[in-house]
């Protein structure tokens, strides 16, 4: 019964030093948001340049996108 004991206390242990830690990381995360929004003018987000639009049609088209598609699914 004592080694049972002792199981159960190092699990609530276990428990209690996670669940402070993902309080923690709570509170970090949240002050590090309310920097960010306070300081955000002094992070500007660069412009991305606008992408082309290249439109094509056809049967090569077609097969390409197939491969494409094929490729992806086997990785």
């Amino acid at each position: 019964m004592d080694l049972l004991m002792q199981g159960i206390v190092l699990m609530v242990i276990g428990m209690a030093t996670v669940f402070a830690f993902l309080v923690l990381l709570i509170v970090a995360m949240n002050r590090s948001a309310a920097f960010f929004k306070k300081f955000a003018h002094l992070f500007p987000e660069e412009e991305q340049a606008p992408t082309k639009v290249v439109s094509a049609t056809g049967p090569a088209v077609e097969i390409a996108i197939a491969l494409a598609a094929i490729k992806a699914k086997r990785g």
